[in-house]
């Protein structure tokens, strides 16, 4: 899978206020995840973020996050629609399972906020866990990657020490078709497998 690494990708303003927010304490392996998500005509819809520092986020980050896209997939830039800026918390043992992103992200990022240190996001080969390589935990540190529908496996979990908590930073569409379309798989299949997905996740932890 192609991606980008990027260290101190946000401000100092813009790291601290995010590193400082009071989210919902989450147990061991619990997963907790504030949506926040701003259009391209500047709507905001926003839970854990104010709204006007949403657009300072917006602001600071969308030109570099759209230069990453036309990188990666040039013929998406054109589908990009509007951006979530959601932020996760996990509990120390939590494992979320192997996955692609849905076919809705047109660019996936995850920047780490908190701790010091933990476990950055595994890259695999296949969905079955080949070759696993770990993004280094690096607070500030964004990774960045368009998915496909074969080699954007990847996974994360915790240390088993402490919480980890991570901006999730993606540009997105509802043209779902127009992105089955253009990576040649189909369309149907591809909405039912993403209609299941979160009951296979509760019920086996796993996705397809």
């Amino acid at each position: 899978m192609k991606y980008r690494i990027i260290d101190n990708f946000l401000n100092e303003n813009c790291f601290n206020y995010l590193s400082s927010l009071k989210l919902k304490q989450v147990g061991p392996n619990e997963i907790f995840v504030s949506h926040n998500e701003i259009s391209k005509n500047g709507k905001t819809k926003v839970t854990c973020i104010k709204d006007e520092f949403l657009k300072i986020l917006q602001n600071t980050c969308h030109e570099r996050a759209m230069d990453l896209l036309n990188e990666f997939a040039p013929e998406k830039v054109k589908l990009y629609e509007y951006a979530d800026f959601n932020i996760i918390e996990t509990g120390k043992n939590y494992t979320f399972p192997i996955h692609r992103d849905y076919i809705n992200k047109l660019l996936s990022g995850v920047v780490y906020l908190q701790p010091e240190k933990n476990t950055g996001t595994i890259i695999y080969e296949d969905k079955n866990g080949k070759n696993p390589d770990e993004i280094t935990w690096k607070k500030n540190r964004a990774l960045f990657f368009s998915r496909t529908e074969k080699t954007s496996w990847h996974n994360y979990k915790g240390d088993g020490k402490n919480n980890r908590v991570v901006l999730v930073y993606n540009l997105m569409t509802t043209n779902t078709k127009a992105v089955c379309e253009l990576e040649g798989i189909n369309y149907n299949l591809t909405r039912f497998r993403e209609f299941i997905n979160p009951y296979t996740y509760r019920f086996f932890n796993k996705t397809f």
